[in-house]
């Protein structure tokens, strides 16, 4: 089986269309075409239906995907190791927001730094939707929090780091607790359907807090600024939060652990397992680094 057929397949689905694959590729929508054609021949199945303007994988397609994608990265591996052992390729990662500003930085310099043959192509959303690309084989891994749910054995978690569920609120407002600090300001609320916002919904419920809520947002980072500004106060995992410039805050720990969540590596098996492993282990040492106390 012809490998630069399933790639073409593969940057079908992702893109949406011949015309974008095409691009893509580096090809013409005419060869990407027929490499789609020749493969649908070879395999006695159709893959790809029209809907709207987009093409989409019909069921024989989706299970085609997955296995495709697992092809292409042994492909991708054996050219690794046919360079001498010097790790090269491109990785597909997805990262949640907090950790792009925070986790993702020092790793992508030692991995430039230290493999600079792998390219890394990161993409932002939250853990759910990254969650779900990765299963669907369109990311190699991604930086998320942990699912709340049992994982399926296609997908390895990597633990990096636990992150405290921290209120945090105006540097002028006054109150010794997170239930009077709660109790003080409206609450401007982590987006209750994200796997982090339901940790907050968890604590306020455990705790019988009824609270005054301003604004429901899903960018925490957003959220940290707002709280600057006077605009009431949050309950956010703390990923290095930090004040804007010119701004104070307060930040009051939640000290029970159950709230807190782990932020890890998701790695889908046989899938660039190799170089997902080498940005782990960079994600890892930075992970250490930012948790160290200071010297003196």
């Amino acid at each position: 089986m012809n490998t630069r057929f399933l790639a073409s397949f593969c940057a079908v689905v992702e893109a949406g269309s011949l015309a974008a694959a095409a691009r893509r590729l580096n090809l013409a929508s005419a060869s990407v075409a027929e490499q789609v054609a020749a493969l649908e021949r070879e395999l006695r199945a159709r893959l790809l239906v029209r809907h709207g303007r987009s093409l989409v994988p019909t069921e024989a397609g989706r299970a085609v995907l997955g296995l495709a994608g697992e092809m292409l990265a042994r492909v991708e591996e054996m050219r690794h190791a046919a360079q001498l052992g010097q790790p090269s390729g491109q990785l597909r990662v997805g990262s949640i927001s907090t950790a792009l500003i925070s986790l993702m930085p020092p790793a992508l310099r030692r991995m430039a730094e230290r493999h600079p043959g792998v390219e890394i192509k990161v993409v932002p959303g939250t853990s759910a939707q990254l969650h779900q690309r990765l299963e669907r084989g369109e990311l190699d891994c991604v930086l998320a929090v942990r699912p709340p749910f049992a994982l399926p054995k296609s997908l390895a978690w990597h633990r990096l780091r636990r992150e405290a569920l921290t209120l945090i609120a105006p540097a002028g407002l006054e109150g010794e607790s997170v239930a009077a600090l709660l109790g003080a300001a409206p609450l401007i609320r982590a987006d209750r359907e994200s796997w982090s916002g339901r940790l907050v919904t968890d604590y306020l419920r455990d705790h019988r807090l009824a609270v005054r809520e301003l604004f429901e947002l899903d960018a925490q980072e957003a959220i940290v600024i707002l709280v600057a500004q006077g605009l009431g106060v949050a309950l956010l995992p703390d990923w290095g939060i930090e004040a804007p410039s010119g701004r104070a805050l307060r930040r009051l720990p939640v000290p029970e652990p159950r709230y807190a969540r782990e932020v890890g590596m998701l790695v889908g098996r046989g899938r660039r397992e190799s170089l997902a492993a080498l940005l782990t282990d960079s994600l890892r040492e930075g992970a250490a680094e930012q948790e160290a106390p200071p010297p003196g």
